[in-house]
């Protein structure tokens, strides 16, 4: 079993698409927005600031998952020998 889905794209490819269009929407609405340039420039940096930390957040979930998705392979491979 692969780490992919129908499409060819792997959970990194989907949660990258998902963070770029999630950055995407923020920029725009904050842009769009009737706020002074101080005010929006801060909410942008606040808004970069959050999107990085979710980001670390996923990667470290998915190498967790990989890591333990690898450990129960290993431990069914040696149990079936």
């Amino acid at each position: 079993m692969t780490n992919e889905t129908s499409s060819g794209y792997g959970f990194g490819g989907l949660l990258l698409a998902f963070a770029g269009g999630a950055l995407a929407a923020t920029a725009a609405t904050l842009l769009l927005a009737p706020k002074s340039g101080a005010e929006t420039r801060a909410q942008i940096g606040d808004a970069v600031g959050q999107g990085g930390e979710q980001i670390k957040r996923a990667r470290l979930a998915a190498r967790e998952a990989a890591a333990a998705a690898r450990e129960a392979f290993t431990e069914a491979m040696r149990g079936e020998h």
